[in-house]
């Protein structure tokens, strides 16, 4: 029997916290209302990539191999983002429907550039490796999505002074809906994510991006709903971490240059390293150079000890890797985690004072970040209706490695590798005999 079909919609960054503005909207409130809810725990560090790739696997960074935004390439002034889905180790839910025989698409979906997927219009914004827009989407969307829809929606992309894709992956989405009608459609929306960074966790603007999010989300279920599948979707709001108020920046880098342990030319170049860290924004995962001797690894080790200790670096723990990978499930070609306090940004730049402070006059930052231990904090919201789940469940507080199983479930498909297991206590009872002891949560 053909499954009824799967729309998930990340609204980056929104919380728990934003429901009671969220009922005063037309779109969200209808959502709301009987919806089957959950509290969702991040997995670490609190960033956008390595959650949506969780939300496809049921992995955390361990096992998909997404440990940050960002790839390790030290020096580099812009490093490249885990854009392409060549980078996830495990199956992702997309690979397991389009084997089981169901259509496809993901849009603005982050790590599924190149992913062999129907209908993709991939996250990415690598102009520079590319050379131009349209030879950007021509190398990493499907083409009939390149074909059929960018043309026509290109326009809607800004991409200074800040990328905007919002109305462009809507736009997209809601075509796609109505025209290819996919059994299966992942769309991440970033408009909330965009506010909190630039004006706090909770001000003016994130009700305003809030508002944009509900006239975008009642376009998608009009599409739904002109295609005659209104009564056979599923719909499933979720989103990857909340934001904490910055109060300053803590620039690992900056400390170890002063020590010795990253060297820099006249010019500010980076030229070699002992140690260096990347930045996952209120965490970091700290490189050690190939070759390092037992000498300077102690050394660096003895300073990193030093950092720990210092109260006005604000730093909660300096783990291993081993450490990290058993507390969090974060692993990676890194040998340490950072983990600050709450509001303490870790800086990869060399070139800034060791400790910046939010009203300091060379703060240059975000009053809203993330990547801090998923423990703190407003939490992710996972909001669902549709013919497959019980109307005004809840589930309590759950881990998003939970989310790729749960719909998995509903199109009864298996994630074997996933770490998480579905929530069936939100699902219909008649999808419970279809589960696998291993997959099944109650």
């Amino acid at each position: 029997m053909t499954p009824n079909k799967l729309v998930v919609v990340s609204v980056d960054a929104m919380v728990g916290e934003d429901f009671e503005f969220a009922r005063t909207l037309p779109t969200f409130a209808r959502l709301l209302e009987n919806a089957a809810l959950a509290e969702i725990e991040a997995v670490y560090p609190t960033v956008t990539y390595p959650n949506h790739a969780a939300q496809l696997t049921g992995c955390g960074p361990a096992a998909s191999g997404i440990y940050n935004n960002l790839q390790f390439q030290p020096g580099e002034e812009e490093p490249e983002w885990f854009w392409y889905s060549s980078a996830i180790k495990v199956p992702t839910l997309l690979d397991k429907a389009k084997e089981a025989g169901l259509t496809t698409s993901a849009i603005q979906w982050p790590v599924t550039a190149q992913a062999d997927v129907d209908f993709l219009m991939p996250e990415i914004w690598d102009t520079k490796r590319w050379g131009s827009e349209e030879a950007l989407y021509r190398g990493t969307a499907s083409a009939n999505v390149f074909e059929n829809h960018y043309p026509r929606h290109r326009d809607k992309i800004t991409w200074a002074p800040k990328r905007t894709f919002n109305e462009f992956a809507c736009s997209i989405a809601e075509e796609v809906l109505a025209q290819e009608q996919p059994d299966v459609m992942f769309l991440h929306l970033v408009a909330v994510d965009a506010a909190r960074h630039l004006t706090g966790p909770f001000t003016p603007a994130v009700h305003e991006a809030l508002r944009e999010v509900d006239g975008q989300l009642g376009r998608l279920l009009a599409a739904i709903d002109a295609a005659g599948n209104a009564d056979t979707t599923n719909v499933v709001i979720v989103s990857d971490h909340g934001h904490l108020a910055t109060e300053q920046v803590t620039s690992l880098n900056t400390l170890f240059k002063d020590r010795g342990f990253l060297r820099v030319d006249e010019s500010g170049k980076l030229v070699d390293y002992d140690i260096f860290c990347l930045s996952a924004g209120f965490s970091a995962q700290l490189f050690l150079a190939d070759g390092l001797s037992a000498g300077r690894r102690a050394e660096v080790a003895a300073f990193l000890e030093e950092i720990e200790a210092e109260p006005a670096y604000r730093i909660e723990k300096i783990h291993t890797v081993a450490e990290a990978k058993a507390l969090y499930g974060l692993a990676g070609p890194f040998e340490f985690v950072v983990e600050s306090e709450p509001g303490v940004l870790l800086g990869a730049d060399w070139k800034q004072r060791p400790v910046v402070l939010v009203e300091d006059s060379d703060f240059s930052g975000y009053l809203g970040n993330h990547g801090h231990a998923p423990q703190h904090g407003a939490q992710p919201v996972f909001i669902a209706n549709g013919p497959d789940f019980q109307p005004g469940t809840h589930a309590g507080r759950r881990s998003i490695l939970d989310e790729a199983p749960t719909f998995a479930a509903v199109l009864g498909l298996e994630l074997p590798e996933a770490e998480g297991v579905a929530m069936t206590g939100l699902l219909v009872p008649a999808l419970a005999p279809a589960l696998t002891s291993a997959a099944v949560s109650v």
